[in-house]
């Protein structure tokens, strides 16, 4: 499996469809995410109160956000080939993750961060970036109305942008107004609709933990060391601009990392992890390409395939 995405067919994209489907079919028959209660953030009053009819664009959003990662990462030239590792790679680590097939907030933020980051890789020194600038503060700005803790990461999401360029106070304001700009067009939207109340920004309830959420830790802690250490292993050989793309996904992996703890530690979500596959599906395929850990991160992968799927039937 391994070895037909590490090639540049593109038509291998076409088997993505049939594994979402049989992890769909798995999680509906054995009943393991069936979370009906809605969190949309800021916007959840514009859902109604089952999301039943909503789930069913789980599984599109997901395979359109691994295909965008995998384009994102083969336009960064990261590999002097295409491969097509990074789709499947996001699409197995996800179904780890209730929003893995529920439609909620946290999903559209995940589209939304995605092209925040391909944003942020178009991002050159020597340019004026103004308008690239614009773009990634408005995308994160509209992320945290569906995913309000992202609000507190605002300075991080500029030093991401000093990666890779200075940062003029100009600049720091056209952020600013391009974040705040999502919460404007929330707030117009409900008085233009009529609704009664002002949205609701922070809405979070105390969750119950799936039984195999230390496992889903666990895969996370080695994914993000096979990842990590196997491209500073590469440090000296990659380029100027890949080694300040790769500080930018230092950054977003400890920003996401600390909200994440600290959603797990106040309302037991885990969920927020999901997070994480962003920077780490694009630095995965440097395990796989190590002459020193490849073979060992194609035998992890294919015993984290079969426990992706053995788990809807052991933490049923």
């Amino acid at each position: 499996m391994l070895k037909l995405f590490s090639g540049n067919r593109t038509i291998v994209l076409l088997l993505l469809p049939i594994f979402l489907f049989l992890y769909h079919f798995l999680n509906y028959a054995n009943e393991f995410y069936a979370n009906t209660a809605l969190n949309f953030g800021a916007w959840n009053d514009f859902f109604h109160a089952s999301s039943n009819g909503l789930n069913s664009f789980s599984a599109p959003l997901i395979l359109m956000n691994g295909i965008v990662l995998n384009r994102l990462f083969n336009r960064s030239n990261f590999f002097d080939r295409i491969t097509y590792l990074i789709a499947p790679f996001y699409l197995v680590l996800m179904t780890f993750f209730e929003v893995g097939f529920t439609f909620s907030g946290m999903l559209v933020a995940h589209t939304l961060l995605i092209f925040m980051l391909q944003q942020l890789f178009e991002l050159n020194q020597n340019d004026d970036a103004k308008s690239t600038i614009f773009n990634v503060m408005f995308l994160a700005g509209a992320a945290a109305t569906f995913l309000p803790s992202l609000i507190f990461a605002t300075p991080l999401f500029l030093i991401t942008i000093r990666c890779v360029r200075p940062l003029s106070f100009r600049d720091v304001l056209v952020g600013l107004i391009a974040e705040a700009l999502p919460f404007v067009y929330l707030y117009a939207s409900f008085y233009i609709l009529g609704y009664p109340d002002l949205p609701t920004i922070f809405r979070y309830t105390e969750n119950v933990l799936n039984g195999d959420w230390l496992v889903v830790l666990g895969v996370l802690t080695v994914a993000s060391i096979m990842g990590f250490v196997t491209f500073l292993s590469q440090w000296q050989k990659s380029a100027i601009r890949s080694k300040r793309q790769f500080q930018m996904l230092l950054v977003l992996f400890f920003t996401f990392l600390i909200l994440a703890f600290i959603h797990l530690l106040s309302f037991q979500q885990i969920d927020f992890f999901s997070l994480l596959l962003l920077p780490i599906s694009i630095l995965l395929p440097f395990a796989f390409r190590s002459e020193s850990m490849g073979m060992a991160a194609s035998g992890a992968f294919y015993m984290l395939i079969v426990f992706s799927v053995m788990k809807f039937f052991i933490f049923a």
